[in-house]
C-alpha cells in the first residue's frame, strides 16, 4: 500500500507535543480559502512512499531519535484513508502515539468507507476547516491554525490541555541533501524565511493553517 507524500521530518518538536516524526500527506479538495500552501492541493503531486517503507523508518527514529510519536498533516489525511489508516495502526503498534491533523469533522471521518478504523488508530484528531478570519490567537493553543478547530482527544495520551497551551515555535532542519526547511508556527517561519533572504535551497514548510498542514514559503 503506497502514500502520496508531500513531506516528511523524521524528529520535530513543532507539530505536535514532545518529539514525534511528521508526515505531511499530498492532496486536499478542500481547498480553504486562505490557505498557506495550496501547492499541496493536487492529488499529483509529491513523492509515493510505501506504508511498509515509512514505518522502517518510523522504527528508525524510535530508536535514534528517542521520538514519542506521529503526526499527520496534509494535504488532507482523509483522502488517502487506507494508506494513512495503515500507517498510524503501524504506528500505535511501535508504541507512539499518533495525532491527525484534518480538515474534516470527526463525524464527517465517522460517516467515511474506513473512517471508523482510523478514528480508532488517533490518540488525537485536530479537526475542522481552517478559516482565516479565526485564527488562533497567539499565546492561545499550539498547533492549531484557527479558532474553530477542535482538539478531539480519542485516548488520554494527549489530553493535557498544558500540552497545547502557549505559541508556536519554528524549527529549521537540515538535510542529508544538504537542504534546508522551515516547519512550525506560519507567520513565524515567513519571518525568519524572508530574515534569511529566501534562497532558493531553503524551502518552508509551515504548519497551523489549513488544519497543519505545510506550506512553501518561496522554491
Amino acid at each position: 500500500m503506497d502514500l502520496q507524500i508531500a513531506h516528511s521530518v523524521a524528529c520535530t518538536e513543532a507539530e505536535g507535543p514532545f518529539r514525534r516524526a511528521a508526515v505531511w500527506v499530498q492532496g486536499c479538495s478542500l481547498a480553504c480559502p486562505g490557505c498557506c500552501n495550496p501547492e499541496l492541493f493536487p492529488a499529483q503531486g509529491g513523492l509515493r512512499r510505501s506504508v511498509g517503507a515509512l514505518v522502517s523508518e518510523l522504527a528508525e527514529h524510535r530508536e535514534r531519535h528517542a521520538i514519542e510519536g506521529l503526526s499527520v498533516l496534509g494535504g488532507e489525511p482523509s483522502e488517502q484513508l487506507a494508506g494513512v489508516t495503515a500507517l498510524c495502526v503501524a504506528a500505535r503498534a511501535l508504541g507512539l502515539g499518533v495525532i491527525v491533523f484534518t480538515g474534516r469533522s470527526e463525524f464527517e471521518l465517522a460517516a467515511l468507507p474506513g473512517g471508523p478504523k482510523l478514528l480508532a488508530s488517533v490518540d488525537t484528531l485536530v479537526d475542522g476547516r481552517f478559516d482565516t478570519t479565526r485564527r488562533e490567537p497567539a499565546g492561545g493553543r499550539r498547533f492549531i491554525g484557527s479558532s474553530n478547530q477542535r482538539l478531539v482527544h480519542r485516548t488520554p495520551r494527549y489530553a493535557d490541555p498544558a500540552l497545547w497551551r502557549g505559541s508556536g515555535g519554528v524549527e529549521l532542519q537540515l538535510s542529508a541533501d544538504g537542504g534546508l526547511s522551515l516547519h512550525g508556527a506560519p507567520a513565524l517561519a515567513r519571518r525568519l524565511a524572508r530574515a534569511l533572504g529566501g534562497p532558493r535551497e531553503l524551502q518552508a514548510i509551515v504548519t497551523g493553517v489549513q488544519s497543519g498542514s505545510p506550506g512553501r514559503i518561496f522554491d
